[in-house]
Order: C-alpha cells, then sequence, then structure tokens
C-alpha cells in the first residue's frame, strides 16, 4: 500500500525533530535539501546586522523540487535515496537510503515544510500537516543552546539570527498557517496525530529492573529517554543496569542511599520531553494529584510518581500512559506495568514496589 506523508512545519527549534522522534515513525529531514554553501543561486541578506551573508531562512535556499521527488519516491516505493547536509561546513557529505520498512505513514519535517503541503495535497500524498511552535522566547532560548551545543555557526552569528527568528516567528507561523498547516503547541500535535494514527502506548520491554535498592529514579529516567528515543534505547538494552548505575552517579542533592531528590527526576524529564518539571505533593490532597498524572499522561507526556508509607517516601515510579480513566505505570522494582484507578490511588492502595500511599508527583509545569 502507498505511504503517506505528515508533514510537520515551524520555526527551528521549535520541537519539530523531537515531535518527530516522539511518533516513532521514519523521518525525512527536509532541511538535508539545503543547498550547498558555494551554490551561486542562494539568497543573500541586504539589510541589518547579518547583511551580506547568506539568507538560510529564504525558501530560495533550498531545493524544493528534491525534496518533492523524495516524498514521491517514499510514498510510492518506500525507500529513496536522500542527501546528508552538515550545516557547520554549509553543504552535503553524502547521500543514504531512507526505507520505510513496511510503515504506511512518515514524518518530513523542517523549516520550510510549509511549501510542500499543497504539493503534497494534490498529488494524494499528504495525512496531516502541522505548524508546531511554542513562545518565541522558549523558541529562542532552545534553538540558541542547540546550535551552539553543534558549533553550527560561530557562536556571535548565532546569537544574532536567534534574535532576528525570534522577533519574526509570528510571521513564520502565519505563513504555514496560510499554506495550510494547522498551528499547534508540540504536545497538542502529538496528542492528535497518535489518536490519528492509532498509536499504542508506549511499551516497556520485559526485564528493565533496578539493579539495586536505591536506583528506582534512575531506572526510570533511563525508562522514560527509552520511549522517547529508539537509537537510545538498542544501544542500551544490552547493558541496561550499567546505564542505569552510571545515571545514578549523576544525580545529586543529598547522599544516594538516601534515595532519589526530585529535581534530579525533573531534569531528566525535562531533558526527554521538552518541557519544565515541578513537584507537586501528592499526600494531602491525592485526588488533586491524581487528577494531574492522568492530565499529563493524556497529552503524551511522561511523569514522576513518588511512593512510599504514611512517614516516608519510598520508591519511584513512572506514569506512562492512561487506560481510560486509569494511570499505567510502570514499576522499577520488578519491571512490571501497573494500571492503578483513582480510588486505588485516594485510598492509599496503589501497591507499587509494595508501598501504599502516593507522596509526591513530578508533573509537567502548565
Amino acid at each position: 500500500m502507498p505511504a503517506r506523508v505528515i508533514v510537520l512545519a515551524g520555526p527551528s527549534g521549535a520541537g519539530k525533530s523531537r515531535l518527530s522522534r516522539r511518533l516513532g515513525l521514519p523521518v525525512l529531514r527536509l532541511d538535508d535539501f539545503y543547498k550547498d554553501g558555494g551554490d551561486p543561486t542562494l539568497p543573500h541578506l541586504t539589510h541589518g546586522p547579518n547583511t551580506g551573508l547568506v539568507d538560510w531562512d529564504d525558501p530560495a535556499s533550498w531545493l524544493e523540487t528534491d525534496a518533492l521527488r523524495a516524498i514521491e519516491e517514499l510514498c510510492v516505493t518506500g525507500t529513496a535515496q536522500v542527501p546528508v547536509y552538515d550545516i557547520a561546513h554549509d553543504g552535503r557529505i553524502g547521500m543514504q537510503t531512507l526505507a520505510l520498512g513496511g510503515a504506511d505513514a512518515f514524518v518530513a519535517e523542517g523549516i520550510f515544510a510549509q511549501e510542500i503541503v499543497a504539493d503534497c495535497e494534490r498529488a494524494g500524498h499528504l495525512l496531516a500537516a502541522y505548524c508546531v511552535t511554542q513562545r518565541p522566547v522558549v523558541t529562542f532560548w532552545r534553538r540558541l543552546v542547540r546550535d551552539l551545543r553543534e558549533r553550527r555557526k560561530p557562536p556571535a552569528v548565532l546569537l544574532r539570527r536567534g534574535l532576528t527568528l525570534m522577533h519574526g516567528q509570528r510571521r513564520v507561523v502565519a505563513d504555514a498557517a496560510s499554506k495550510g498547516c494547522r498551528v499547534a503547541h508540540p504536545h497538542t500535535a502529538y496528542a492528535e496525530l497518535r489518536a490519528l494514527l492509532r498509536v499504542a502506548e508506549p511499551a516497556i520491554p520485559a526485564g528493565l529492573r533496578q539493579p539495586d535498592d536505591y536506583s528506582c529514579g534512575a531506572t526510570c529516567v533511563v525508562v522514560a529517554r527509552m520511549l522517547r528515543d529508539p537509537g537510545y534505547a538498542a544501544t542500551v538494552a544490552d547493558d541496561f543496569a550499567a546505564t542505569v548505575l552510571a545515571t545514578h552517579r549523576t544525580f545529586h542533592g543529598w547522599p544516594r542511599r538516601l534515595g532519589t531528590a526530585f529535581w534530579s527526576v525533573a531534569h531528566h524529564l525535562r531533558q526527554t520531553e521538552g518541557v519544565r518539571y515541578t513537584l507537586r505533593m501528592a499526600y494531602l490532597r491525592p485526588g488533586r494529584a491524581f487528577d494531574r498524572l492522568h492530565a499529563a499522561a493524556a497529552r503524551g507526556l511522561l511523569a514522576g510518581l513518588y511512593v512510599g508509607t504514611g512517614l516516608l517516601p519510598k520508591h519511584v515510579t513512572l506514569v506512562i500512559g492512561i487506560a481510560g480513566a486509569d494511570i499505567r505505570v510502570f514499576d522499577p522494582g520488578d519491571g512490571s506495568v501497573r494500571t492503578v484507578s483513582r480510588e486505588q490511588f485516594t485510598r492509599h492502595r496503589t501497591g507499587l514496589g509494595g508501598w501504599p500511599r502516593a507522596w509526591s508527583t513530578v508533573v509537567p509545569i502548565g
């Protein structure tokens, strides 16, 4: 059967690549279809602090025809030869084969993705088109941190370019909307696309247990990353215990034998999900805490749950999804995934790790 494409547009740094990974589909990186830096047809900036530099935010710097040809091949044959582009070198460094592996849908994401929506729809290849966006200051900061980490350009150029893009973000989003993209926050887009694709809740491979009595929190954050990054999951599957213990050694706040500090769990979940997390107490108002966990999981976000006795928190677990009105919780004590109802939660009968009471949650802010 022919495949169909999900087009993800949006400002650089808005979360397109992260959303693509979360969907678990093959990804065609449209930014790999940039022209080489020496191409005489490249547009240049004519005003502002970067005057004279190549305008990489102009669609004329991009090979739209080549990108459409690759999409056509993927939809019809399931494979395509696509370029590998190195931004730091302003050019292609090779070619690779992208194969769908039997998938009936794939993602095409990039800052010029809105330019191909109409053509994909006319060809009958379009499944959905989204423009993902966040607050301009959030996008600016995430883009700057990423570009500095990857050394894409000199820091001064990245800063000036980032400020220019931040001020022009509303225009970019409006342009994508006018070309057929639905504008949405990445988490809203994920929830809607998951429903469209009928994606099942994430599955936990068997045998992922905490390697000692103190590493429940580290086990949860490693499993969280495995759920979101198949490449990472493949690399740690054969040495899971060592990865957990190495991650545990990065935790800080107090001696590790006293347990996992909530801010360590929050930090790792933020790195995995791309949103900020905070501590919420569940001890006195368990019903409200359950509702927060359920709402976060319904949006496709992971969350931490501390359980224990009536006196102390003893164990960290990971909320990975919902089952109707209940939540699905990974218990690192035995590697199982359990369904916990609101009644069990509020009556202190969670049974997670053998502990009855919900103590606190590490949930997304907002």
